[in-house]
């Protein structure tokens, strides 16, 4: 029997945090992305990592800055991690906050892993991520490392200097460029992505206000999204997330589907047949949910039926109606919210 390929998935968020840095550093505007807009709106959503890599690979040629991602990880890197951030900077101490950013790293990115070392007097934090497209190894790895080395600059002052940073990918920049940018020693070519440092330093109480007042912290609806990541090798639940990707770029196709998971349709269409379940089936599944979740928002039910694929609110009402057995107005206005305008 064939082994199962694995499919990575990776938050929205990330995406939006380089774009919105590519546009206000370099100049460049959405329509220099193969990403809609409107995409960049849902955070929470999950995109293959595949598509996250080509984005890393296409700012650095748009920008001609190999160093871009290491100048985004000086400047706001803590962003990446969006409303987890107040969860970092809240910590009471640094050893707290490391072991809320590696399970974080797990709620960003599937098959991610991460943990820290102690060798003697040198604590050795290290967090090894599959890379499908090689020109953006390093890329991830710059933002693992300058990520983590914010959050040691937060407790510990802006001119902290970790012993040394072990980048998994070959030089960049102008010589001495990165080593300047993040003020210390980096050895190039490592298996992982490491940040060597003092263990004493892990002990550092919180001494700083909550630097990011203005990020709301999630509520319990957006962790339960976050933490609800798929395996890689979750079939089922990541064909579901990616025919809801695949809403932002027109009505759910199984070719466009297969090409995110790196496979063939008819080998995809075969897999979901020995989990009893079709693509269909999954499609039905994934534009009711999504349309669930727009009917607590302020969007009338035709620019919802528009978000989900189709043209008419009759086609998307006979289709809701068929899965659920009421209508989609009926099912709002009797299970979401009584008052909407639809």
């Amino acid at each position: 029997m064939a082994k199962l390929s694995a499919t990575y998935l990776v938050r929205v968020h990330i995406a939006k945090v380089l774009i919105d840095h590519a546009m206000k550093h370099y100049g460049l505007t959405h329509s220099d992305f193969n990403i809609p807009p409107h995409l960049l709106d849902y955070q929470l959503k999950l995109m293959p990592l595949r598509d996250l890599e080509s984005l890393l690979c296409k700012i650095e040629h748009l920008t001609q800055d190999p160093t871009y991602t290491a100048k985004l990880t000086k400047s706001d890197s803590l962003k990446i991690f969006g409303p987890f951030i107040q969860l970092l900077a809240s910590s009471t101490n640094l050893g707290m906050a490391i072991k809320r950013m590696n399970t974080v790293h797990n709620a960003l990115q599937s098959g991610v892993q991460v943990n820290m070392l102690l060798s003697g007097s040198i604590a050795k934090w290290r967090i090894l991520t599959p890379t499908l497209i090689p020109q953006a190894r390093i890329h991830e790895s710059i933002l693992a490392a300058g990520s983590f080395l914010r959050l040691l600059q937060l407790f510990h002052g802006d001119d902290y200097q970790p012993i040394a940073i072990h980048l998994a990918g070959g030089p960049i920049g102008a010589l001495g460029e990165i080593e300047a940018i993040f003020n210390c020693p980096i050895v190039w070519n490592s298996p992982n992505t490491q940040v060597w440092f003092p263990v004493k330093d892990i002990t550092c109480p919180r001494k700083f206000e909550l630097p990011t007042p203005q990020v709301k912290a999630f509520t319990i609806e957006q962790a339960m999204s976050y933490m609800l990541i798929p395996l890689p090798q979750d079939i089922l639940k990541i064909v579901f997330e990616l025919t809801k990707y695949s809403l932002f770029f027109g009505y759910p196709t199984l070719k466009f589907v297969a090409d995110k998971m790196g496979m063939r349709p008819l080998t995809l269409q075969r897999r979901l047949q020995d989990q009893s379940i079709s693509f269909t089936d999954i499609v039905h599944h994934s534009i009711c949910d999504e349309a669930i979740a727009l009917m607590s928002t302020d969007l009338s039910m035709y620019n919802i039926a528009q978000r989900v694929g189709y043209k008419n609110t009759a086609s998307f009402s006979v289709a809701f109606k068929r899965m659920y057995g009421v209508t989609p107005i009926q099912y709002r206005s009797t299970l979401i919210t009584p008052n909407r305008n639809v």
